[in-house]
């Protein structure tokens, strides 16, 4: 029996050493452009990784989460919100669906999706609904909201636009199955599809503006920053557009092992793209040319997408860590052993990350040292949107608003 078992572990041992020769293979493999020189360190020191914000029509003010990751880079970082734990729970609510993305907010109001095909728009104040909506098929993404509208997509294939106080629908787009929250930008509203198409649509004539047809399908969102639109695709690529449709440039990550498909949503900040693979990869791409500033290997899938803050990238893994890596070198700066599989993604507010486990629990961690500030016996995906004063942490099924204790 123990003989078995010994030559068990030697041939564990030959095929581990035979990945890691395939995984230098795959790296040396890398054909992109030489990245451009990293921002300064007097750039990473400021509050927010963003210091040369594109343009939105959702000026963030206090108090303001209009989009899926905060902003529409995607930094999931709140540079405003200061409330920090611990915390008591002002009210629940439950309406009774997965609640697999945070919150949207927008002038005292939370607009949230379920995974059945409701949206939602209620008060932060008491959680009373002002109203809903049903569509067939599924949600799988939060809405958007830009100018006094809410943008979503559906699974059943149509961009919905909505009236953001009174809930009526104002127009529709067959945009086909998708899980992409839109990217409103300058007139024009930018999503993926599950069918790998990447599309622009006017948002004063309701018409297609441009399209990309991709190798695989899009599941994670657009995100924008100094004029550059970048996405993922499961065909193994990250795509940068310009806003009028043409290709920057497109990485591709494939190697040997596995298709190193995109399933999340980049995050952009300090001239560089930041996305995890499903190839159990965390990337860092030039976003000048695509050329790769580093990776990272985790030891499993990576659907969750990242969050930056002042010169740190976190990023969760199925392999049950959450990581924090440096921005500019992609070295690691903790790590922490969340006990669960970590497929949504991470937040940063007032100086704490928070981080969820599909085994519904979470936990907010001191950005710096990763040391447990906070725990929670519920969630599962994307935990926490903010506005002035609290936090809207997204249970399993249950949104809870916290605040601060003393407040």
């Amino acid at each position: 029996m123990r003989k078995h078992l010994w030559l068990d572990i030697l041939a564990g041992l030959v095929v581990v050493a035979g990945v890691a020769g395939l995984v230098i293979y795959v790296t040396s493999r890398d054909k992109s452009p030489k990245p451009t020189p990293f921002p300064t360190a007097s750039m990473i020191a400021q509050e927010s990784p963003t210091p040369s914000p594109s343009p939105s029509p959702t000026h963030l003010n206090l108090g303001t989460w209009p989009t899926y990751g905060y902003d529409n880079a995607r930094t999931r970082f709140d540079p405003d919100v200061q409330v920090r734990p611990p915390f008591r729970i002002k009210w629940r609510w439950r309406p009774g669906d997965l609640l697999e993305f945070p919150p949207s907010i927008y002038r005292n109001c939370l607009y949230i999706c379920t995974e059945h095909g409701y949206i939602w728009c209620i008060t932060s104040r008491t959680h009373n609904s002002k109203w809903r909506h049903k569509f067939s098929g599924k949600l799988a993404s939060a809405p958007t909201i830009a100018d006094g509208k809410v943008y979503i997509t559906t699974f059943s294939g149509m961009l919905v636009v909505i009236d953001s106080y009174k809930g009526k629908i104002l127009w529709k787009y067959p945009c086909g199955s998708s899980e992409s929250s839109p990217l409103v930008y300058d007139g024009r509203v930018y999503f993926g599809n599950r069918s790998g198409l990447m599309s622009a649509v006017d948002i004063k004539t309701h018409k297609l503006a441009w399209k990309y047809q991709t190798g695989g399908k899009i599941t994670g969102a657009p995100a924008l920053l100094n004029g550059r639109i970048v996405i993922g695709s499961y065909d193994g690529s990250v795509y940068c557009f310009s806003p009028g449709g043409q290709l920057f440039w497109r990485h591709s990550a494939s190697g040997v092992l596995s298709s190193d498909a995109f399933y999340a949503t980049p995050a952009l900040a300090y001239d560089t793209a930041y996305i995890g693979s499903i190839g159990n990869r965390i990337y860092a791409f030039d976003l000048q040319n695509g050329g790769t500033r580093w990776s990272y290997s985790t030891g499993a899938w990576v659907y969750s997408s990242p969050a930056v803050w002042h010169g740190l990238v976190f990023e969760g893994s199925y392999d049950g860590y959450f990581y924090a890596l440096g921005a500019a070198n992609g070295r690691l700066a903790w790590r922490f052993n969340a006990g669960g599989k970590i497929s949504g993604s991470p937040s940063v507010i007032d100086g704490v990350v928070y981080v969820s486990t599909i085994s519904n629990h979470t936990w907010g961690l001191d950005a710096r040292t990763g040391k447990v500030l906070w725990s929670f016996p519920d969630g599962a995906y994307t935990p926490i949107a903010a506005d002035a004063k609290h936090l809207y942490f997204c249970g399993a099924k249950t949104l809870y608003c916290l605040m601060q204790k003393g407040q």
